[in-house]
């Protein structure tokens, strides 16, 4: 088939096995000096779903086959309203998301011989929309990839060492279940991410060596899911100066605003939600069970709900709602409007302008829990 969607599992998203399945579609496909082949970034400003299908449906340069790859296409939910879990009627489009769905129904008349494959490494996408309907109108090709130990019910903490301790032992050396489970913590869930850790492990141990806590501490790079982590620990201790040097640290190895943002409301979700269910007596060792979260990450939640300070939840949502718009209009540096909610969070102040709503562009406002100008 000539249209491809590779992204996420809704809960844990696994990016090395989505990079490794577009790099098997891209084989064989010549890149430098192609004028058949073209990349497009959705999340970045002035890139659009338009660039995108009218450079697919170009016909190719001097015969040959045309080649379009669109990454970062979770932005394209923006232009959505998604209903309600409950609800089961279809959203109603507004219209700009009426002429993207126009826009993808153009991709029916794609040459048999093209190639178009969308691409979300950190994300999924959601399936209620039209824009996901759309594609599988013209019967766009929909792989999800999942982190092999995000699955409570599978016991993803044995897991995750399981596979860690194997591909040790293939690179020669011999990792104990303590040390096996810092570096999951430290590396995450990209398998890309893991095995690049572990080939520096086994150069710094040496051919049959035993590395310990310490060794993986300190040659193991922190991975982004892990830098977040750490960031809201920092956050809820109010560290609101070590929480910006965390935050200097994500972005200058190359996280992006949106994934942080992301990562950060997040996290302050499930921090919310184990601590209602801990209020009202659920014990500790159920909470992954009656929330179907992983055990891995409630683990590390339940440290940081006794850390983080109690907060108005509708408060929050503004500010983590304004700042997305920050980010995804212009209106402030991505960077300024990630401290200023990070100063926000540490110290219970008030949002990032007013709780009613921000200024959209042309003047209306845009009020954060109806996600739409008005």
């Amino acid at each position: 088939m000539p249209i491809h969607l590779l992204h996420g599992d809704a809960k844990s998203p696994d990016s090395f096995l989505i990079r490794e399945k577009l790099d098997k579609l891209l084989e064989g496909v010549p890149r430098e000096g192609n004028l058949n082949f073209s990349v497009f970034d959705l999340s970045e400003t002035g890139t659009t779903i338009f660039d995108v299908v009218s450079s697919a449906l170009t016909v190719p340069f001097l015969g040959g086959q045309r080649v379009v790859v669109a990454k970062g296409v979770k932005s394209v939910e923006r232009f959505f309203k998604k209903p309600d879990e409950d609800e089961t009627h279809e959203e109603d489009l507004g219209a700009s998301g009426e002429t993207i769905v126009r826009a993808v129904e153009q991709l029916g008349d794609l040459l048999d011989d093209a190639l178009l494959i969308f691409v979300e490494e950190n994300g999924h996408l959601d399936g209620r929309i039209a824009f996901y309907r759309a594609l599988k109108k013209v019967r766009c090709v929909i792989d999800e990839s999942k982190a092999m130990w995000f699955d409570a019910a599978a016991g993803d903490t044995d897991n995750a060492v399981k596979f860690i301790q194997a591909e040790a032992g293939r690179l020669g050396i011999r990792i104990d279940g303590d040390a096996a489970e810092r570096f999951a913590t430290l590396v995450g869930s990209d398998k890309g991410s893991i095995l690049q850790e572990l080939r520096k492990l086994a150069i710094y141990a040496g051919p049959g060596a035993s590395p310990t806590r310490e060794d993986v501490e300190k040659v193991v790079t922190e991975s982004y899911e892990a830098g977040i982590f750490h960031l809201v620990d920092v956050i809820g201790l109010r560290r609101t100066g070590e929480a910006m040097e965390v935050l200097s640290d994500l972005m200058d190895r190359g996280a992006a605003p949106p994934y942080i943002l992301a990562m950060i409301a997040r996290q302050v979700r499930i921090i919310g939600q184990v601590r209602e269910l801990l209020e009202s007596g659920v014990p500790s060792g159920d909470v992954a069970k009656v929330m179907k979260e992983s055990p891995f990450v409630i683990r590390k939640v339940l440290g940081q709900v006794r850390i983080f300070p109690k907060f108005d939840y509708a408060r929050v949502l503004d500010q983590l709602m304004e700042t997305d718009v920050h980010l995804k209009r212009g209106t402030m540096p991505a960077k300024l409007a990630l401290e200023t909610l990070i100063a926000r969070l540490a110290v219970g102040g008030p949002p990032l302008q007013r709780s009613g709503g921000v200024e959209a562009p042309g003047g209306s406002e845009y009020h954060p829990r109806k996600g739409r100008p008005v």
